[in-house]
């Protein structure tokens, strides 16, 4: 029950931010440069069509992925769209069995193809089954495999990795110790698992999000409610590059906050997107951390640590050919009102900025060999971080007060009289 509202939830506050979910595919291209549309379309049948996962590909155009019940064999089939750059289809297709058959990651692989990872009731071992497709660059199915137990495992991310295998991310309850354990599967580039390893709090976990980071391990971006602050909160987990953990984080409030996508960013760090009602301005916000490589946000107080339990199942693989078909969907340019809304933007965790001048320019604020001399009017509060933000030092004084410190680069901030001063200081 606590798994189904987890998934509901987060699908539900995932659509309020996706244009994509909607009653029918839609495609929506931005010129970043000068915020313009570039162009809009729907691809669109008799009944229920979704898009989850869009990427631009080689040739300048687009693949799309979801699921339809519009086309197919079943009640839900997988969809994939290729588009040219203006958005016209250059070929569609479906892929499913009897039952339902859903995609929610694409991705275009080195030789050309596609990488289309999802879930299926129509082929498999279980109850629902983790589906990985792979096609060629028209959509031609090269190999098909089905990865699970006797219950229910799902893949919602899929990256091809830098051995020309795939990692998929995913849920389980067919393995692990918990309800539901994320499911991170490593295979070949023929879908042959190498490893696959599950990840358990003891209650709920779920997955978002999977990357290989430049250390050739992964960082897999979820939700959990078996750790953290609140009853739902974002999940990191950064894994060496054969799934063990190297560090697990949560990140939340006291309601719940969501991760929807995570990527490593050019200082070795990351940056999360998703949404929060623990924070903000609104009943959902749009929520983005951004960590160092270990994870941290200085000394936040919304960072927790996590310790999940690691097991290494052993899921049944199975190879399926499913029914493919080129459906031909209706296609329309909408005409879309667009809007230059200005957000409330609040800052959880605030970082000191950092000046490359080391003089003291408010005069409260005096460094001498091992500490510094803070001189006010009246009561006022300092605090002192070192260069990663970590608080070193919180002190509440009067008049004047002196903090011992070691050598080394800080920054300190003085409140007084609701006013803020902010330094950088060097201590010899």
């Amino acid at each position: 029950m606590k798994r189904d509202f987890l998934r509901t939830s987060a699908l539900w506050v995932r659509g309020l931010i996706l244009a994509l979910l909607s009653v029918s595919l839609v495609a929506l291209f931005i010129q970043y440069a000068h915020a313009q549309v570039r162009f809009a379309k729907t691809y669109w049948g008799w009944n229920f069509d979704k898009a989850y996962s869009v990427q631009q590909t080689s040739d300048g155009g687009y693949i799309v992925a979801g699921y339809t019940r519009s086309f197919g064999a079943g009640w839900d089939d997988i969809i994939l769209i290729k588009t040219a750059a203006n958005g016209n289809i250059q070929w569609a297709r479906t892929y499913g069995g009897i039952g339902d058959d859903r995609a929610y990651s694409v991705q275009q692989t080195s030789d050309g193809g596609y990488i289309v990872a999802g879930v299926t009731n129509s082929f498999g071992a279980g109850s629902w089954d983790i589906f990985l497709i792979k096609t060629d660059a028209s959509g031609n199915i090269q190999w098909a495999k089905t990865y699970g137990g006797t219950g229910d495992d799902r893949a919602y991310s899929v990256q091809q990795t830098s051995d020309g295998g795939y990692i998929v991310a995913g849920v389980t309850n067919s393995f692990g110790a918990g309800s539901w354990d994320i499911f991170l599967i490593k295979t070949d580039a023929s879908g042959n698992i190498q490893w696959a390893k599950t990840y358990d709090g003891g209650i709920d976990d779920d997955v978002s999000s999977i990357q290989q980071t430049s250390d050739g391990g992964y960082i897999v971006a979820g939700v959990t409610n078996s750790f953290g602050a609140g009853y739902i909160d974002i999940f990191l987990i950064k894994t060496a590059a054969n799934g063990n953990i190297q560090w697990a984080k949560t990140y939340g409030g006291t309601y719940d906050d969501y991760a929807h996508s995570v990527q490593q960013t050019s200082d070795g760090g990351y940056i999360v997107a998703g949404v929060t009602n623990s924070f903000g301005a609104g009943y959902i916000d749009i929520f983005l951390i951004k960590t160092d490589a270990n994870g941290n946000i200085g000394s936040c107080e919304i960072v927790g640590n996590a310790n999940p339990a690691l097991t290494t199942p052993s899921p049944t693989v199975a190879t399926f050919s499913p029914s493919v078909s080129s459906p031909i969907p209706t296609v329309t340019s909408p005409y879309l009102t667009v809007t230059s809304p200005t957000f409330t933007v609040s800052e959880l965790c605030p970082f000191l900025s950092i000046s490359e001048s080391c003089q003291i320019a408010s005069g409260l604020i005096t460094p001498y060999k091992g500490g510094i001399k803070v001189s006010g009017s009246g009561e006022f509060e300092v605090k002192v971080y070192n260069v990663g933000g970590g608080i070193v030092k919180s002190i509440k004084g009067k008049d004047e007060v002196k903090l011992e410190l070691s050598r080394g680069v800080y920054f300190v901030e003085v409140v007084s009289g609701g006013k803020v001063i902010r330094e950088k200081v060097v201590i010899r």
